[in-house]
């Protein structure tokens, strides 16, 4: 004689439905909860590493290089130490006239900058990014932006007291 399988009342039924729909939306609302944080880290470390933050505007290489060069407009300025000697240099992006040009401010031992030649930069939505990108000595850095919806970049480093242009792409359409 086989048994019958016994049925579960009606109540016990929704009952245990219940049950398994709850277990199953709190799982995905979880797992949802879960992929949406990852997303969000994910981003803000490429917000954070995309492009240096701006010096505040009382820093002081800032101020100095407006009282050397009052009439230059400046559209970023950002700090790094790009001449591996332990002391910050300011980058700047500016405006003299009609034309945008990027600037080094390296940082003395005895207090004071001395300054780069000037040379070509995006007109507009300019960035700096700071890489070390050989792991050695100087810090590299990236200078990009646009000019007219065309977009470039340049990766530099200070060598000899100026900045050479290692690599870059599309910096002729857009300075």
């Amino acid at each position: 004689m086989t048994k019958k399988p016994t049925r579960l009342a009606p109540y016990k039924r929704i009952a245990l439905y219940t049950v398994l729909l709850l277990s199953v939306c709190l799982l995905a609302f979880s797992a949802s909860r879960y992929l949406q944080k990852q997303a969000e880290e994910k981003n803000s470390g490429r917000r954070r590493l995309a492009f240096a933050p701006a010096v505040e505007k009382d820093n002081e290489a800032l101020l100095a290089f407006k009282k050397e060069f009052p009439d230059r407009e400046i559209y970023l300025a950002c700090q790094e130490d790009v001449t591996d000697d332990g002391i910050s240099d300011l980058l700047v992006i500016y405006k003299e006239g009609s034309l945008v040009r990027f600037v080094t401010a390296m940082g003395q031992d005895g207090g004071g900058y001395v300054y780069t030649d000037p040379i070509p930069a995006p007109i507009e939505n300019q960035g700096i990014q700071f890489k070390n990108i050989d792991h050695e000595g100087e810090m590299e850095f990236i200078i990009s932006g646009e000019k007219n919806g065309q977009a470039g970049y340049a990766i530099y480093r200070i060598i000899d007291g100026q900045p050479k242009d290692l690599f870059g792409d599309g910096m002729d359409n857009c300075c």
